[in-house]
Formats: structure tokens, sequence, C-alpha cells
């Protein structure tokens, strides 16, 4: 049977990589109703947007923003009166610390010091006493902090802190003259000739504790004297400028006053002559 012949079109390049089965997806025109279905999704994505939709959130955001504003305020509100309180209370603890201290020197004044002041032998007839805490009623920078805010409360400050140094420097005068009369002028008087009670001379007085003890107890008697004289001075100086200064700034009169109607020698003015030891 003859073999017709048959004539074939070449095959494209897309023809040859096609594989029999598959299947290839042709772009399609965009159409009038495609654009339709376009438009019709942004509608519907901005239709939640209405005026009366973005007024409300614009009225949430501003809320917000109002109320974290209102809270910090308060916040800020509460702080201020938390501080204003603490620095109170240290005010109220400067004036009472003002008050001890004043009266300690008072109190050593009246009990051991007044009667004495004119006697000659003074430093031998004023006794002991045990020794003081210095640490105590006295306060450190942290308690004051309050007084570090402006120039006239750091001049506050200063007038304190000289005078309360004034006040452990008496304080530690005072001890140690205590402590020189108990542990060497008393053991020398009590293994001597001299009598409780009978009159002796300086000189009797010197050879029986010793040239050096008699010097010292000498000395450390007027220093110590002198010590609780200054130190009430400017503790009782500072107390009135203290005390103005808190009625002012805290707009109250409920801070501790308080004077002393006798003040013992302590004062240059007092009729009693303080006297020297001859």
């Amino acid at each position: 049977m003859p073999i017709q012949s048959a004539t074939f079109a070449p095959a494209s390049a897309a023809s040859q990589v096609l594989q029999a089965g598959s299947t290839v997806a042709m772009p399609l025109p965009v159409t009038a109703a495609s654009s339709a279905n376009s438009t019709a999704d942004l509608i519907t994505a901005i239709k939640p947007f209405t005026p009366d939709a973005l007024a409300n959130g614009f009225a949430t955001l501003v809320g917000a923003l109002v109320g974290a504003m209102l809270a910090f305020a308060l916040q800020r509100h509460f702080q201020k009166s938390l501080e204003h309180r603490n620095d109170l209370t240290s005010a109220h603890r400067l004036m009472f610390s003002l008050l001890q201290q004043i009266n300690t020197i008072v109190l050593i004044q009246r009990d051991y010091i007044y009667s004495e002041l004119s006697n000659p032998v003074r430093f031998l007839s004023i006794n002991a006493t045990p020794p003081y805490d210095t640490a105590k009623n006295v306060l450190q920078l942290r308690e004051l902090a309050f007084l570090l805010n402006s120039k006239e409360s750091r001049a506050i400050l200063y007038d304190f802190y000289i005078a309360q140094e004034n006040y452990v420097e008496a304080i530690n005068q005072w001890n140690m003259r205590s402590a020189l009369h108990l542990e060497k002028v008393q053991p020398a008087l009590a293994s001597s000739s001299i009598e409780n009670g009978s009159e002796v001379t300086q000189e009797q007085l010197r050879a029986a504790i010793g040239a050096h003890t008699f010097g010292w107890i000498f000395n450390s008697t007027n220093n110590s004297i002198e010590a609780l004289s200054r130190a009430f001075q400017k503790l009782a100086e500072v107390k009135v400028k203290t005390r103005k200064y808190l009625v002012q700034r805290f707009d109250t009169d409920d801070f501790t006053d308080f004077d002393f109607l006798e003040t013992y020698g302590l004062l240059p003015t007092d009729a009693k002559d303080r006297g020297t030891a001859a």
C-alpha cells in the first residue's frame, strides 16, 4: 500500500516545551466587570470610616490622652503631697533636736556647774558624770535634705550644723573632764592626806594630785564651762532663725517653740557672775 506523504507545520518553541497533558494559564483581558469588583471592594473597605465613626475614634483617642494626663497629674500631686509631708516631718524633727540639745546643756549647767561657778576650786568641786551620748539627738544631712532647696534654707542648714558641731564639742569636753576627774583626780585625792571637806590651799591640792593632773583638770574645767556656754548661745540663736523660716515655708505656726526663763549662767548677761578659778 503506498505511503502517503504529509507535511507538518514547524513546531513553535512553546509547543516544544509543552508536554502531553500539560495546561497553560493564559492572561485574561481586564474587563469592565473586574474593574467594578475592585471599586466595590474599595467601597466595602472604607465603608466603616463614616464621619460618625471617625468622630467616635477621635473622641476615644482624645479621651485616652486626657485620661493619661489626668493620671499623671494625680500621681504628681500625690508625690508632691508625700514630699511635703516628709519635709514637714523633718522640720518638726529639726525643732525637736534643737530642743533636746539645748535642754541637755541646761541640765548639765543647772545640776553640776551653776552652784560652783564662783568657787575658786570649782575644778574639783564640780562633780563628774557618766558619759553623755554625743550621737543622741544629733541630725545627719540625709535627715535635713529638705533644707537644700533654696539659698535661704541652705543658710539655715549651715548655721544649724555649726551650732550642732559646737554642741558635740561641748559634750565631748564635758565627758573628757568627767573622765579625768573620776579616773585621775578622785583616786589621787583619796590616796592623799587631805580629808574630805577640809579647807586646803591650791598648793596643797597641786601637791596632792600632781602638778600635771592639777593643770589638766583646771584647764579642762574652764574649757568645758566655756564650750557649754558657747554651744548654748549658738543653738539658741539658730532656734529662733530656724523656727521663723519653717513657719514661713510651711505656712503654719505648729512648730515647737521654747524658751528658758533661767539659763544658769550660760549667757554673758546672766545676773550671777560666772567667775574664774583663781
